[in-house]
Formats: structure tokens, C-alpha cells, sequence
């Protein structure tokens, strides 16, 4: 599989690469996840519930060559039948074996998706160690000094650090790379 481009999403270096198809079968089905925390005791307890909806996209595709390929899909939801061609374009950090999808392309009927840059930000943040080390090490040094103000920099350095890797993904997927790639699609006729 060779890579269509190169880039760098806060830091952190990725490959593109995309794949162009003829949809042999699109199924789509929603996994709900309930869950619920009970804090405190007796009469002073309080339940939250909350739920998350994840959509689930498999699509059998062939090629032009006539290669099939398995494509899994989560939370990226277009629209899509069987017979039309699609191109997907995916992105693998360095190191790492397998990659998110990030854009749809629908020769047939012309239409382009995203994915939603926060489905995908987490897979860009710094690791959790990490920002628990920086934060534990900044709550240490002015715990004694500031006190609680120690608690609401270790919040401050999470929420940063998230939302600096949104914006990083937000400003990936508007970039020139894909915009490169997907002009090259766009190209491409309906098989």
C-alpha cells in the first residue's frame, strides 16, 4: 500500500493513503451504551445516567483490479449504496499499524464527507500519562503555595491539551494534503 501524502497533526506525523471502489454491500447499524455512577451514601446519594450512540458502517468494496476489501467504519455515517463507487482516504500516525478514516468521496453521486474532527482528537492528544506528569508535576511545586488553585491546574492542563488537539485535527482535515488528494479522486469516474 503506498502512501498518497504525508502530514503533521500537532506534532505528531501521519501518512494518507486512500482507496477508490465499487460498493458490493453498505450495512449501518447504532450501538447504544448506557452507564450509570452512584456517588455518595444513604439519603445523600445521587445517580447520573448517560448514554453514547456509536454508528457502525461496514462496506464490502472491489477494486478495479477486482481485490475486495472490508472497511469498518465508526461514527463517519454518509450516504451510500450498493453499485456506487467510493474513494476513502485514511490516515495512520508513525508507528502505529492501523489509522482512522477521515474522508468519503461518492463518485456517483458527487458528494463529499468528513469526519467529525472530535471523533478522532483523541487519537492526536499527548498520552494521558503525560499530561497527568506535567499536571501533578505543577500541582506539587504550588500545592503548598496555592492550594486548591493546584487542583484547577491539573483540570486546566487536560481540557489545553484537548483542545489544542481538536483544533490540530480540525485545521488537518481543512489542510492542503487532503484537499490534494481528494482533487485527484474527484477525477475518477464511476466504475
Amino acid at each position: 500500500m503506498a502512501e498518497d501524502a504525508t502530514a503533521v497533526i500537532d506534532g505528531k506525523k501521519v501518512y494518507l493513503y486512500s482507496y477508490t471502489g465499487k460498493v458490493l454491500t453498505s450495512k449501518k447499524d447504532k450501538e447504544t451504551v448506557i452507564s450509570s455512577q452512584t456517588m455518595g451514601t444513604g439519603n445523600n446519594a445521587q445517580t447520573h445516567v448517560s448514554s453514547t450512540t456509536i454508528d457502525h458502517h461496514e462496506i464490502f468494496m472491489v477494486d478495479k483490479d477486482g481485490k475486495e476489501r472490508s472497511v469498518q467504519l465508526q461514527n463517519f455515517d454518509f450516504p451510500l449504496r450498493e453499485g456506487n463507487t467510493l474513494s476513502l482516504i485514511w490516515c495512520i500516525k508513525e508507528g502505529d499499524e492501523r489509522g482512522p478514516y477521515i474522508h468519503a468521496r461518492n463518485h456517483s453521486t458527487d458528494e463529499v464527507s468528513q469526519i467529525n474532527a472530535n471523533n478522532i482528537a483523541d487519537s492526536f492528544r499527548r498520552p494521558w500519562w503525560m499530561i497527568l506528569a506535567v499536571a501533578a508535576g505543577l500541582a506539587f511545586v504550588t500545592m503548598y503555595v496555592l492550594g486548591p488553585l493546584a487542583i484547577f491546574m491539573v483540570l486546566v492542563s487536560f481540557y489545553y491539551f484537548r483542545r489544542r488537539s481538536r483544533k490540530a485535527v480540525q485545521a488537518f482535515l481543512k489542510g492542503p494534503e487532503i484537499a490534494r488528494i481528494d482533487a485527484e479522486l474527484a477525477k475518477i469516474s464511476p466504475m
